[in-house]
């Protein structure tokens, strides 16, 4: 199964696709919605693993890997040290502090990367993407939309992961979400 968009090999098919109702009406805090293209990939491809390493939060109510609860997991481990500027992560090349106190993670790999959204960048209904792994990467711009994101990780650019020996390879695997035996 591939996807115009996005050219993904999907291994499953998916069956998870979150809260459909907060993928369509949340707004940030400028009044903005998710990206269209964050849309559209949680639409084809919903909750799983892309590109062999990321998970690309989906809004989940209260699960364990749902968008809201991870990015606040995520921010709640920076966030207070950006604020008293006691940042003790590299930020170059393409972060300040700024920057790292109005980025919205959104997704997180295997390998201890994570990917951020530029919320009060807006082009045509697409959010700036920045990743960083906390400790030798820096903050880097990879790309302006996920379909841009997906191209330039599973391409030959090692800009993008200067640490990673082979590029991504463009497939997704479908997840399917556990749920606590307590429920």
């Amino acid at each position: 199964m591939n996807n115009k968009g996005f050219s993904l090999q999907v291994d499953g098919v998916p069956t998870e696709f979150g809260d459909l109702e907060a993928l369509e009406n949340f707004k940030f805090s400028n009044g903005i919605g998710f990206p269209h293209s964050y849309k559209e990939f949680v639409l084809t491809y919903g909750y799983g693993l892309a590109l062999g390493e990321f998970h690309i939060y989906l809004p989940m109510d209260v699960y364990g890997d749902s968008l809201f609860v991870r990015t606040a997991e995520i921010k709640n481990t920076y966030i207070d040290d950006v604020e008293r500027n006691d940042i003790w992560f590299e930020i170059a090349p393409d972060g300040s502090p700024d920057l790292l106190k109005r980025l919205y993670p959104f997704a997180c790999s295997d390998n201890g990367n994570y990917l951020f959204w530029d919320c009060n960048f807006n082009a045509v209904n697409e959010f700036d993407i920045y990743l960083t792994d906390f400790r030798g990467t820096g903050f880097r711009k990879v790309g302006q939309s996920l379909y841009e994101l997906i191209d330039n990780l599973t391409g030959h650019n090692k800009e993008f992961l200067p640490f990673a020996s082979y590029s991504l390879p463009k497939t997704f695997k479908c997840l399917t979400k556990v749920e606590s035996q307590d429920s």
